[in-house]
């Protein structure tokens, strides 16, 4: 039996997930495929019945990861923002990146847990950042330019707004950085920042990333680990009878890595 997979977003053809999926696929020996299905907004229905039908799962970004709920029969996420479903008796939402993101951010982490950490964005990937962050006790804050969404994660999360003070941590989750000149700091105090994680990975190094390394010395890292272990931990959860150990994680980390650089990616 051949599974199929996918990944729900709109304008997303930079995305690499396919050869990611690829990978894990070749690794854990299993016949499946992974397609991309960029769908506008007003076919959002229309599309997710389509792969009800026909697939065992699939991925989902911006911008219905908050959308696609009301689509579910069960939401599984934890956040209120869902990047993996499972199509069996009922359709599932769950949540990878939250998973994928720590484990990535604390790998080259230099503060520690009560450390200030500032969130960019409010939509569902800062939901999920949120959490994480809170469960791991660090002192996070929020910024977005529509204050409403903010108050709102801030009150559902229990992180505090931004403060305008400086943070020992920057984390982007706008999609401010995917196109040059666009200025993700604007408005924001990083006088003291060591660490500047972008969840964004392609560019490889968003202007955000340099400006954080040149101008402030911090450490940086984008988003490209992370969307190796959110992939992994998806096929872990969609595909039948996979239950992969961390040595597992790292191995196919480095293989994924790989492959990526021979499409000259990292």
């Amino acid at each position: 039996m051949k599974y199929k997979l996918g990944l729900l977003g709109e304008h997303i053809g930079y995305t690499f997930s396919p050869i990611v999926h690829d990978e894990i696929f070749r690794y854990i020996g299993v016949d499946a495929e992974y397609k991309v299905y960029d769908t506008p907004k007003e076919r959002l229905e229309e599309t997710v019945a389509e792969l009800k039908k026909n697939l065992v799962g699939f991925n989902v970004t911006k911008p219905f990861k908050t959308k696609i709920i009301e689509l579910l029969d069960e939401d599984e996420s934890g956040c209120g923002a869902v990047n993996t479903v499972s199509i069996a008796e009922k359709t599932v939402g769950y949540n990878t990146d939250g998973w994928g993101f720590m484990k990535s951010f604390l790998q080259d982490c230099p503060i520690r847990s009560g450390a200030k950490v500032l969130i960019l964005g409010a939509g569902g990937a800062a939901r999920v950042v949120a959490k994480m962050l809170e469960c791991c006790e660090f002192d996070t804050y929020v910024h977005n330019r529509t204050l409403s969404k903010a108050e709102e994660l801030a009150k559902t999360f229990g992180v505090k707004l931004y403060d305008g003070s400086g943070a020992d941590a920057v984390v982007n989750c706008t999609s401010f950085g995917l196109n040059r000149g666009e200025d993700a700091l604007d408005g924001v105090n990083v006088g003291k920042i060591t660490y500047a994680f972008d969840l964004i990975y392609n560019p490889e190094q968003t202007d955000f990333l340099r400006d954080a390394k040149e101008r402030h010395g911090a450490t940086t890292k984008n988003g490209m680990d992370m969307l190796i272990y959110q992939a992994i931990k998806t096929d872990e959860i969609v595909l039948p009878d996979v239950r992969l150990s961390k040595r597992d994680y790292e191995k196919l980390k480095d293989k994924i890595r790989n492959r990526l650089r021979e499409h000259g990616v990292v």
